[in-house]
């Protein structure tokens, strides 16, 4: 037999034909096949069949006839069975068994197939390996991704938390400091106000010390004027006793100052103690301790001086209404005792000088009228504290001469 595409081909199949099962298949059978043997009948149902094969295998390409071996057997049943029918005949099946040729046709098609087939396979193999590769290669990439991921995520955390760590140590050391900061606060606040006050007491000790010495102080000095004066009054009629007496009063308020100055030099020199030792503690404290402590003993100082000047100027108002009360010949015999000491203060200029050279006849002059000079500054400087020495002898010259006269004429008379 010939294919479609003229390659002889050899195919082997197998029918099964039986009598129809309708009366007009039956009757067709029966007068076809009657008083025929069964070699013939078969021979006749094999010629139908063989001509219907080889007139379909015409119509089909040795692939199709491979390939779709169905279609082939399908054709065949159906133009066969057509003509079976008429001599009251039906297919029950047709296989084919084989298909085969001399030329190996059909082999080289099944090497072209299998060729083309484990092309495919080995491409689908390929393609297979390509996409396990492809796949195992974005596995192992998505691994690495995911390690390097995790190893981030790990590094992050321990970045983290080593971060976390340092910023807890630096609020620990932040909280300390600070802690430490407000109990040193607080030490050199209490260091200061116990400085301070500590300062204020020594203060108001060494105020309260020197005012009761300066009243004690004043009253003796008022009690020495009082008696100086009860004495120069009662011995107001003997010059001398008067004048013994204004010295006496002179020597008592000399020493009455000098142990003044000596009580304000030691309470000076306590309170310059208290404010150095208040001083050296409030330098280890802050800036507005020494301005505190400055600031106390300021007023502290600034009351004492005030204190002070009171009591000077009570004295000297007290000086002042004593020698007031003071005659003339008791003022005399203080001038007369002062005198010397403020010429002396006057004239210490020429005290420096270790030699004079005299040049001319008019330097004998000359020194004696600085002298005279010195004496009159230093007359000047009695007469501001109000002992006017010219003045006093005059008076006491009137009155001697006044006493002198009364005596002269007591003795007449006697």
């Amino acid at each position: 037999m010939l294919s479609k595409d003229k390659i002889p081909v050899t195919v082997e199949a197998t029918a099964m034909i039986k009598v129809g099962s309708t009366l007009q298949d039956i009757a067709t059978a029966a007068e076809q096949f009657l008083g025929k043997r069964d070699e013939q009948r078969d021979a006749m149902a094999d010629q139908v069949l063989r001509g219907h094969l080889r007139a379909i295998v015409g119509t089909m390409t040795v692939s199709e006839l491979i390939e779709d071996r169905n279609k082939f057997s399908g054709e065949v049943q159906g133009q066969a069975g057509t003509d079976l029918s008429k001599m009251g005949l039906s297919i029950v099946s047709f296989v084919i068994n084989d298909i085969r040729d001399d030329q190996n046709y059909i082999k080289a098609l099944g090497a072209k197939e299998v060729a083309r087939v484990q092309q495919e396979a080995a491409i689908a193999v390929a393609n297979a390996d390509k996409e396990t590769r492809i796949q195992k290669a974005a596995a192992d990439q998505d691994a690495q991704k995911a390690e390097a991921l995790a190893a981030t995520q790990v590094a992050n955390a321990q970045k983290e938390k080593a971060i976390s760590l340092a910023h807890y140590e630096q609020e620990q050391s932040i909280a300390a400091a600070e802690a430490k900061a407000q109990a040193d606060q607080a030490q050199a606040s209490a260091d200061q106000a116990y400085a301070i006050q500590e300062a204020i007491s020594k203060k108001e000790t060494t105020e309260a010390e020197m005012q009761v010495e300066l009243i004690k102080k004043q009253r003796e000095t008022d009690l020495e004027t009082q008696e100086v004066l009860r004495k120069a009054q009662e011995n107001e009629a003997n010059v001398v006793k008067a004048a013994e007496a204004a010295k006496a009063a002179q020597i008592a308020k000399a020493e009455a100052d000098a142990r003044e100055r000596e009580v304000r030099a030691q309470a000076e020199a306590a309170a310059i103690e208290a404010t150095a030792k208040a001083t050296a503690k409030q330098r280890e404290v802050t800036a507005l301790a020494e301005a505190t402590a400055i600031e106390a003993t300021g007023k502290a100082e600034a009351e004492a001086i005030r204190l002070k000047g009171l009591a000077e100027a009570e004295a000297i108002d007290k000086k002042a209404e004593a020698m007031l009360k003071m005659n003339d010949a008791a003022k005399l015999n203080m001038a007369l005792e002062i005198l010397p000491d403020v010429v002396a203060s006057v004239s210490s200029n020429l005290q420096a000088v270790d030699s004079i050279n005299i040049y001319g006849g008019e330097g004998s002059s000359k020194i004696l009228g600085m002298s005279q000079e010195s004496l009159k500054q230093g007359l000047d400087v009695l007469g501001t504290m109000g002992l006017d020495v010219p003045d006093l002898l005059n008076n006491f010259s009137n009155r001697v001469t006044s006493s002198e006269k009364l005596e002269t004429v007591g003795k007449i008379n006697e």
